[in-house]
């Protein structure tokens, strides 16, 4: 199972990003749980320990401010030391 977060601030666009994630899923026959945000203090808070099988799509662009640095931070972050995968 894939594990997909979307981040997107335009609610129309989030719905078409995960109906469109979820017929890819169904037309590869995997299954995938999509979860989405519109904001990143509700990412920040629904994240989920780290795996191989979390995809995360995210906005470069959020409420007109541009993300893409902190974007890449979160991206970078490493795992708890704890983990195991």
């Amino acid at each position: 199972m894939l594990n997909v977060f979307i981040l997107e601030d335009d609610l129309v666009q989030l719905q078409q990003m995960k109906n469109d994630v979820d017929k890819i899923g169904t037309d590869l026959g995997i299954e995938i749980e999509s979860k989405t945000f519109s904001n990143i203090s509700d990412l920040k808070n629904g994240l989920p320990q780290p795996s191989r099988s979390n995809i995360f799509i995210l906005d470069l662009d959020i409420n007109n401010n541009n993300y893409l640095k902190k974007q890449i931070e979160f991206g970078s972050t490493p795992p708890p030391q704890n983990l195991t995968l």
